[in-house]
């Protein structure tokens, strides 16, 4: 039962995402306490639907028989059921309201926003938006990825081993690459196979086994595998491994096709600057 509680804390800490997100929190409690003294219609819509997710949330028996067997990696997302950003404006509005002083209205309405501005994050940030690169609104190595394997299909569908921060495009713009491993390798909904998680492991890596992704591959009839050479610190030449340089795109990702028998192991064009 330890185990449990211990579980859904970290579940709970996953949610709230370091101290600002804790006084974001501790902001929605202030609110969902107040909700208590705004009436019947009040309770019934937002203090008691609140209080049941959260019994259930913080309950270890819900946790070990619901959580760990069907939403292990995202339990904690229960708690997007919390209406937590909408009830703490709810209720400092209806707070302001019964405030007869103009001056004090603009003053509380003022210190609220601060509060709120100061324990949320931006949504937009360097790292979560960019201009976008074509009409796809994914980036433009996907594209070419893509469209390189389209061209050169042997199969109805040809298995791809990517780098990570390519992992959660790829499936949008083709349905001719399949990924060896996708999104799901970190565990967000499942634990994936062995090998797979093999693979993951090493494409995580600043120095990746080669040997382990390319025997790995093989077997598994991986036919592509590319690297970004800006991050992973690989040989440029993998023809010992069984795969063989075939294209670039954008100077780092560099793609490595799969020598089969008979292949004359000529190598296509290289993108431009290789």
């Amino acid at each position: 039962m330890i185990t449990y509680c211990y579980g859904v804390w970290n579940e709970f800490l996953n949610f709230i995402g370091g101290r600002s997100g804790l006084a974001h929190w501790m902001l929605f409690i202030a609110a969902l306490i107040c909700c208590l003294f705004l009436g019947k219609e009040v309770r019934k819509k937002l203090f008691f639907p609140s209080v049941a997710v959260l019994l259930f949330f913080f309950n270890p028996l819900f946790y070990a028989v619901v959580g760990t067997k069907f939403l292990s990696g995202v339990y904690w997302r229960l708690l997007w059921m919390l209406p937590i950003s909408f009830l703490i404006a709810y209720v400092l509005t209806r707070l302001a309201y019964k405030i007869r002083k103009n001056i004090l209205r603009v003053l509380v309405v003022a210190v609220s926003c601060l509060c709120i501005a100061a324990t949320g994050d931006r949504i937009f940030t360097e790292e979560t938006y960019g201009e976008k690169e074509n009409a796809y609104e994914l980036p433009q190595a996907v594209i070419e990825i893509c469209d390189y394997v389209k061209a050169n299909l042997r199969n109805w569908k040809e298995t791809l081993v990517v780098p990570n921060d390519l992992l959660c495009y790829m499936r949008q713009y083709s349905s001719a690459v399949g990924l060896f491993y996708g999104r799901n390798a970190g565990g967000f909904i499942t634990n994936i196979e062995e090998e797979e998680a093999a693979v993951y492991a090493e494409m995580s890596k600043e120095n990746p086994d080669i040997r382990i992704i390319t025997d790995i591959g093989k077997k598994r009839n991986c036919r592509y595998l590319i690297f970004d050479t800006n991050f992973h610190r690989i040989p440029e030449d993998l023809t010992k491994y069984g795969y063989e340089k075939v294209y670039v795109v954008e100077k780092h990702y560099v793609m490595y096709r799969m020598l089969e028998a008979g292949d004359p192991g000529e190598r296509d064009d290289l993108a431009a600057g290789t």
